[in-house]
């Protein structure tokens, strides 16, 4: 399975998910197109299982982060090597720039019994709050919900940029993490 996973990651940072086949998926794995049908139905569920991969890989980093001793005490801060590990992993893990948690294709959701985002944004947000505490007011979790889908977002866009303005849109995301965050993070 792991073989088909990462055939179908690198697929992905070379062709557009529609270019890609089952075929040519199995051909780079190196594995009959039976081993294939073993594990995944379809082309749609190899991209889901990747998707999901991607995640526990970025959450399992920032655990390490967490229990490192290099966390830095400030929430603000920590965010910020929170950030590096996505923005690391977008350079460094093939696929996982091209797959974000909840991207959609074919008009649907990966996993429409899934938000990957709720998943994310409950272990950040409980990694945070037992680090941090939580003395503001707002509501913890759709407050990391929110973040994480908007940073997502503006990922996306930098992704697209570059230059200065790529520049500019991390830079605002990181204004606009911070912002939300604070409603919890930081004393009301």
């Amino acid at each position: 399975m792991t073989a088909i996973l990462d055939a179908c990651s690198t697929l992905l940072n070379e062709q557009d998910y529609d270019d890609i086949t089952t075929a040519r998926i199995v051909e780079l794995a190196g594995v009959p197109i039976g081993s294939f049908y073993q594990y995944f139905p379809d082309k749609r569920s190899v991209v889901h299982a990747l998707a999901l991969r991607g995640m526990e890989q970025y959450l399992a980093e920032v655990d390490v982060l967490f229990e490192g001793g290099t966390l830095s005490e400030d929430w603000r801060e920590a965010m910020g090597q929170v950030v590096g590990v996505y923005m690391r992993m977008l350079v460094d893990v093939p696929g996982f720039g091209r797959i974000r948690f909840s991207d959609l294709l074919d008009g649907h959701r990966l996993d429409s019994s899934v938000d990957q985002y709720e998943l994310m944004a409950e272990r950040l947000a409980d990694l945070f709050v037992d680090r941090f505490g939580a003395p503001g007011d707002g509501p913890v979790r759709l407050t990391f919900r929110m973040a994480a889908q908007t940073a997502d977002s503006l990922f996306t866009l930098a992704s697209q940029l570059s230059g200065d303005d790529r520049f500019h849109v991390l830079r605002k995301a990181d204004e606009v993490i911070s912002t939300m965050l604070a409603e919890v993070l930081d004393p009301s």
